[in-house]
């Protein structure tokens, strides 16, 4: 399923979003991170520290939401926005020098796809030995521009 241009411009045009989790006891916990939208399988990918707060939510409830922005300072009205709730996934939890062939071999483009929209930042630095990726499935999205909002739903067949 396409989704809207304007959603669309927002997830591929931005560096970074801020992820909520929540732990067993639903307590919310939101942090930034840089992160890469596959509009293909309606993925988002973050990498993160397999130490941090984050997979540990996560490990213990899947349910999140990530929400990518871009703000008007001076009219509110045309800040615009994307929301993308879903359940998240975790790599295997190994250093990945050390994951699977075949592991290495579905996450190894969405690295490719992070090194290149953050080659400033990466340069060359590898994955390093805590790192994972984090995959968000999404099963809704919603956009708004200012007082105007409109959302979609995804089947898990989709």
């Amino acid at each position: 399923m396409r989704i809207p241009v304007e959603m669309r411009n927002i997830l591929y045009g931005n560096y970074f979003g801020y992820v909520c989790t929540s732990d067993r006891n639903d307590q919310p916990h939101l942090t930034p991170v840089f992160f890469v939208y596959d509009e293909h399988s309606q993925k988002i990918f973050f990498i993160t520290n397999d130490k941090s707060k984050k997979v540990k939510n996560i490990s213990e409830n899947p349910n999140v939401s990530i929400t990518v922005d871009i703000r008007d300072t001076v009219n509110p009205f045309n800040n615009e926005g994307v929301m993308a709730q879903g359940t998240a996934t975790i790599t295997e939890k190994a250093p990945i020098y050390f994951l699977s062939e075949e592991t290495l071999q579905l996450y190894y483009d969405i690295y490719m796809e992070f090194k290149s929209k953050y080659e400033k930042v990466i340069e060359n630095k590898p994955l390093g030995e805590n790192d994972v990726i984090v995959q968000i499935n999404i099963e809704k999205m919603v956009y708004w521009r200012g007082p105007h909002f409109k959302s979609i739903r995804f089947r898990k067949d989709e």
